[in-house]
């Protein structure tokens, strides 16, 4: 018996060993973080400068993959599903907390099946319209949505996307009537938003900037509960007069749930040292992201809340 025991306890420290070298060589090949929407949105570009920021600052080698659909379920399902080890990382936004009351079973549960990691990003939405609606307002985007029910069209990125949540909020607060159209990224919406065949879509100023700069696309309001720097002559939604309206987007990195908390706790580290360095802060300022960083706690905070807060709303409509 004692000499099994001694037995026993040399297998113990063999494995501990082993498990705290091998968290001490973290990361020994690439790490991938899981975009669920299409190339050239608002989360993809925020993923892709977080990744080349922590590879060029940790000399690791961190790269994007999109697998996009049903809103970001296929992807999150997919990352969420992936080998608990640190190598795959998500990048979650609302529809992470969202899309479980939208499309019932999309095959992971945000509360049990994800380990926060760091915010990277607050981005505000903001509404823009195309040439096919003769508002250059909100207010008249919503008294014309009042006086043609059902004629008013805003494209979205699919059943969950920030896009389509900020769109339903707006028709919740605002208590119009206006038809979603889904599309598969807002960058596969921009060409029929452009040429009139669709009205308007709640996008990520960094995506849209450049059409409003170029006078393409007329900015209508900020979801956000403060004017966006990039654009001080557009008001909030609650300015412009739809009432209680406050969205602000976040975008997050998490892990499989059972991803080791020394390979977590890393990549907080290193993505929160490149969430500060001069560079990102440059590239986030010129697209209008805020950086966050900080706590793994206040990404988890963030998907909770946004959990109680579309539970009500997508229960009651």
């Amino acid at each position: 018996m004692t000499r099994r025991l001694v037995v026993l306890a040399l297998s113990l420290a063999l494995v501990v060993g082993a498990s705290v070298q091998a968290s001490a060589q973290y990361p020994e090949r690439p790490v991938r973080i899981v975009v669920p929407f299409a190339p050239g949105g608002t989360a993809d570009i925020v993923a892709r400068i977080a990744a080349e920021q922590v590879t060029a600052d940790r000399g690791w080698r961190v790269y994007v993959e999109n697998i996009t659909g049903a809103g970001g379920s296929v992807g999150a399902a997919a990352a969420a599903r992936a080998p608990a080890d640190g190598y795959t990382l998500l990048l979650c936004n609302v529809a992470c907390a969202a899309n479980q009351f939208l499309l019932g079973n999309t095959g992971f549960d945000p509360d049990t099946d994800l380990a926060p990691v760091v915010v990277l990003a607050y981005v505000p939405n903001v509404l823009v319209a195309g040439p096919g609606i003769p508002a250059t307002t909100l207010a008249e985007l919503v008294a014309f949505a009042r006086a043609n029910p059902g004629k008013v069209s805003m494209a979205s990125s699919g059943p969950g996307s920030s896009s389509h949540l900020a769109g339903l909020l707006l028709r919740t607060k605002a208590q119009i009537d206006i038809v979603d159209v889904p599309y598969r990224g807002s960058s596969a919406a921009m060409p029929d938003i452009l040429a009139g065949r669709v009205d308007a879509m709640a996008m990520g100023l960094p995506e849209s900037l450049p059409f409003v700069r170029e006078g393409k696309l007329k900015a209508l309001g900020v979801t956000s509960d403060k004017r966006a720097s990039a654009l001080p002559s557009v008001p909030t939604f609650t300015q412009a007069g739809v009432p209680d309206y406050s969205y602000r987007g976040w975008l997050s990195l998490f892990v499989p749930q059972r991803t080791p908390a020394a390979a977590a706790d890393k990549l907080n580290a290193a993505f929160g040292e490149s969430l500060q360095s001069p560079a990102l802060l440059t590239r986030y300022a010129e697209q209008n992201i805020e950086p966050v960083g900080g706590s793994a706690e206040l990404a988890d905070k963030l998907l909770k809340s946004d959990i109680v807060l579309w539970r009500q709303i997508l229960k009651t409509n």
